[in-house]
Parts: structure tokens; sequence; C-alpha cells
């Protein structure tokens, strides 16, 4: 989203939130005059809207007429008359408050209010639109799930900052400055009490303990590709050492178009969320959570291969293998390019399918091949076969937060031009890389 965009939702978020507020100091005496004449017409239209059915007409008359009064006064340049208006309406006058609702008028006003939007919800939701977040990182770079960025200074402890920070760009400061000596506990990291939706964990070295957002694993996670990227093998620190030092990132929120799939059939190239019913790896064991989200890769029928990190199909009835590319979806390109964070495809040891140069796989009739963009770090059909058609749920629509560069329509957004080469080698039938001039992407 652009940065105007940005600033234009949060003034946007600050006026819903305090706008009252905002309005209250900003106002002069008679325009609260009228704000206040505005309120109580607006009560009296409530009463009268909920008790209409057992008010005799006498009271219904004097309702009526107490609103007529209120808009005539709140009209009337006459600051006498808007004070008069107000103190006569603001107590009991001529049975006006006979059938007011009680002092909690507002309470079930926003209850009812809640009760209403969740029934919407739930009802788009189970036939339009379900919001989905990203778990993983198998599809970036073209959606993110909870990971960790490295930032070039200490980010802000400031509560404004860290408030935008979140509401902007889901962000949650995770540094952590050694203060004493020591090694770093594994097994003391651990979740500690925190309000819903935002887990924190606890972590040990030197017998200091630190505090840093998500959950034990999503640490445990960070904390190994932190010290992948750095090389680091040691888990001894010094005093004044950093751990990290940057943001936790919650990792892209998206809605899933249930509807497309009942007007058109799967496309090669579609973003694709399924859930993950009767699938299980070759060991035999159920795939970890109920929803994934890859890209459709293969029809039935189409016989697929991975060929020094780009993928070939073989349509039924077609004599050879061509590569797949713009004209079945501009993402098999972005991932051919090896730019910006796309590496190709990979063959991956302990993989059942695509292992090699020359293994192909067949789609069989009423299933999907799927395949992560972040091909080197995906468990897909690769490793547990093929998706029947009964278990799709729907495209990927839109990603509604956070606004960073892919807000707005899924897919829709091209690599940075940073060349991002392959980290795996392409193989060989005996499982020995294919040399390096023929493995170029």
């Amino acid at each position: 989203m652009p940065l105007y965009g940005v600033i234009l939702l949060d003034l946007f978020i600050i006026y819903f939130l305090f706008g009252n507020n905002i309005r209250n100091v900003l106002q002069t005496p008679s325009m609260r005059r009228r704000s206040r004449l505005r309120s109580l017409e607006k009560a009296c239209g409530n009463i009268v809207l909920r008790n209409e059915d057992l008010m005799t007409p006498a009271q219904l008359e004097s309702y009526r007429k107490a609103m007529a009064e209120l808009a005539a006064a709140r009209r009337n340049p006459d600051v006498a008359e808007h004070q008069k208006c107000i103190d006569k309406y603001q107590s009991d006058h001529d049975g006006i408050r006979h059938f007011s609702l009680p002092g909690n008028l507002w309470m079930r006003e926003h209850v009812e209010m809640f009760v209403v939007a969740l029934g919407v919800a739930f009802g788009l939701r189970a036939l339009f639109i379900q919001p989905f977040k990203i778990p993983t990182g198998s599809m970036q770079p073209t959606l993110y799930g909870i990971h960790f960025v490295e930032a070039g200074q200490r980010p802000s402890s400031a509560f404004i900052s860290r408030f935008f920070s979140y509401l902007n760009y889901s962000r949650r400061n995770m540094t952590v400055e050694i203060e004493e000596k020591g090694n770093l506990n594994v097994d003391s990291i651990r979740a500690v009490k925190s309000w819903p939706l935002f887990a924190r964990s606890q972590l040990e070295v030197g017998g200091r303990t630190y505090t840093l957002p998500g959950s034990p694993d999503t640490v445990m996670r960070i904390l190994a590709d932190s010290f992948a990227r750095s090389g680091r093998r040691s888990l001894a620190f010094e005093k004044g050492d950093t751990l990290l030092n940057g943001y936790l990132e919650l990792g892209d929120h998206l809605f899933v178009n249930r509807v497309s799939l009942c007007f058109r059939e799967p496309r090669r190239g579609d973003v694709m969320v399924f859930v993950t019913d009767g699938l299980k790896t070759a060991n035999g064991q159920s795939l970890g959570g109920r929803f994934y989200i890859k890209r459709l890769a293969g029809l039935p029928g189409d016989e697929l291969m991975i060929r020094n990190h780009k993928l070939y199909v073989k349509e039924p009835g077609a004599a050879d293998f061509r590569q797949l590319d713009g004209t079945d979806d501009h993402g098999f390109d972005w991932v051919h390019s090896c730019t910006g964070d796309y590496h190709g495809y990979a063959h991956m040891p302990g993989s059942l399918h695509l292992r090699h140069n020359e293994d192909s796989f067949t789609v069989p009739a009423g299933h999907y091949f799927m395949l992560g963009d972040n091909s080197e770090n995906s468990l897909d059909s690769r490793y547990w076969g093929c998706v029947p058609r009964r278990n799709l749920v729907g495209t990927a629509g839109m990603v509604w937060w956070p606004f960073t560069r892919r807000w707005g329509r899924v897919n829709a957004t091209p690599p940075l031009p940073e060349p991002t080469p392959p980290s795996r080698p392409a193989l060989l039938p005996s499982g020995q890389p294919v040399p390096e001039p023929l493995a170029a992407p």
C-alpha cells in the first residue's frame, strides 16, 4: 500500500476510535449545544422505533412532538433557545421519559450491533469469502508467514511508534541485548502468560531471563534461521552481544474467494487454499495444520518435471514437455526468474516426486499437484502427493493486512530486481549435482 494510503487509513482509525473526544475538544460551545440537541432527538427516535407498538397514541404523539421541537431548536440561531430546549428535555417532561430504556442502553445497542455484525461475518465466511492467515514461509515472497525482519538500528520502544508499527505492518519489537555473559539455554524457551493473539516467550542466557514476542516454536525457528544466516555455531554470548535486533512480523492475512470454484475449474498458477484431510507424508503421518496454501502447478492428466530449477509440463495428448511460463500464469515466470527471493524450483532430498532432472510425475484424474513458490522450503505435493478436488477451498483473493507492498490482490506484486540464485543444486538421476553451466536457470 502506498504511504499516503497508510496515513489516510491511520487517520480513519484514529477518528473511529477517538472521534467523539476529538470533536468535543474542537467544538465551540454553540456546536456542543447543537450536538446535544441532535443526540436528544436521536434518543427520542430510537425509543419510538423500539417501543412504538407498546405506546399509547398520546405517548407516541408526545415523542414525535419532542423530536420536532428539538429539530427546530437545533436549526434556530438563537443560543438561548438551544439551552432552553436542552434543559427542558434532559429531565422528565410530559411523559417523554416514560418509555425510555434502562441506563445501560448503550451496552444493549453495542451488543446488538456486535451480534448482527458477527452473523453477517459468519454468513460471508461460509458462503463467499473466508479470512485466512499465512502460517508458514512456503509461499515467500508471494505471500509471507510469520517471520523475523532484521533492523538496521534498534527499534523504537515508544508506545506510539510500537502501536503504529503493529497497526500498519503487524510488527512487534524483537530485540535482545545480552546483559550477562553465558550460554543460551535452548531448553529454557517457554511460553509465558500473555494477552490473546499476542503470544510471548521467555529464554535464558547466562542466568538472565529475556521476554520475546511469539510462541516458543516461533522463537526457536527464528533463532535457528538467525544462526544459519550469520554462520554462528556457538551458543556462548558475551555481555553486550546482540542476540536479535528487529521485528517479528505476523504474516499476510488474506481473504479466500470460496465462490470462484463454483463457476470455473481450477487453473494452473492459481494460488489455492485447501484442507489437508486425508493427505499423509511418506511415513504415514498427517500434515501439520488443516489449511494449506500453495500454487496449483498440475491439472489432472498433466505430466510434470523439474529440470534445472524450472518446471515443465506435458499436457494430456501433447508429444513433448514445455516450460510453464507467463502464458499459464506470471507466477511461474517470477519463480523461474530467480530474483527478489525467488529461487526457482528445487529437487529435494526425501521427497517422493520430481527428485531429479529425469523424474516425472503424472497427476491422476480428479487431483491437483501443488507447489510452494519458496520451493527450497516448502512441504508440498513433492512430499505427499496430489490434492483431491473435494479438498479445495478457494482461490486467494486479496491481502487485507498488513499494509506492505503485497497489500491488495494476491499474486500481483512482481519480484524485486535483486538476483537470488538457487541455493540447492539441480540433481541428476544418480543424485549428483548437474554441472554448473547446465544448471544455470
